[in-house]
């Protein structure tokens, strides 16, 4: 079954979104250009190290584009019911609209939703019963590319040779040491909050 493209019009979300957005691209132009590329160049890692990352931060932002647009099991306005299943559902309180059992209504998107989680600002969606996977998507990349991203930033300093040319003429190597704690400090807070979030959501999936 095809995806429903299913768009949200809500500026917070957008906000959310957007500072998502910036960090990604801030560590998928940062990181290769800082640690990457120098290293390559000396020999201090092969080009699969460079592939990696690149597929990690493709694989983090498709997943993040397909989550956010995915249709998360939204409601029809007269949805059809068969008879057998009448008795599983109900109506709701906010929009009078019939809809099956376990299903909930979103004050920020204004339609009830099957089987839905939560409603996330980070993809400006609902996490529902037909994006659900894409959401467990997004938070399984996230983990990895957040992961690989501070572990370049250690090795960077405590186990890559010490690189023998660097471009002081260049803002970035002038601001290095600060640009990648930013980068660092992003990516445990990043690793940190997804890891719980996706942890809780395999627990509730299980149990």
């Amino acid at each position: 079954m095809g995806l429903r493209i299913h768009f949200v019009v809500d500026p917070q979300g957008w906000c959310c979104m957007g500072l998502i957005i910036f960090v990604w691209l801030y560590n998928t132009i940062l990181i290769p250009k800082v640690i990457l590329f120098p290293h390559y160049e000396e020999g201090h890692i092969s080009a699969v190290a460079i592939l990696c990352f690149y597929l990690c931060s493709l694989f983090c932002i498709a997943s993040l584009v397909r989550a956010s647009v995915a249709d998360p099991g939204k409601l029809p306005e007269n949805p059809k019911i068969p008879i057998t299943e009448r008795e599983f559902w109900e109506l709701c309180n906010k929009c009078n609209m019939m809809r099956p059992k376990r299903s909930h209504h979103c004050s920020r998107c204004g339609h009830c939703v099957r089987r839905m989680d939560h409603h996330c600002p980070w993809i400006n969606n609902c996490v529902g019963e037909d994006n659900h996977w894409l959401f467990l998507q997004l938070c399984f990349y996230t983990q990895i590319l957040s992961s690989y991203t501070l572990i370049l930033d250690f090795c960077h300093y405590y186990y890559f040779l010490p690189l023998k040319k660097d471009n002081w003429d260049v803002f970035v190597f002038r601001h290095e040491l600060a640009l990648l704690r930013i980068s660092a400090f992003m990516g445990i807070i990043i690793l940190g909050g997804i890891s719980g979030l996706f942890y809780s959501q395999l627990i509730g999936i299980f149990t």
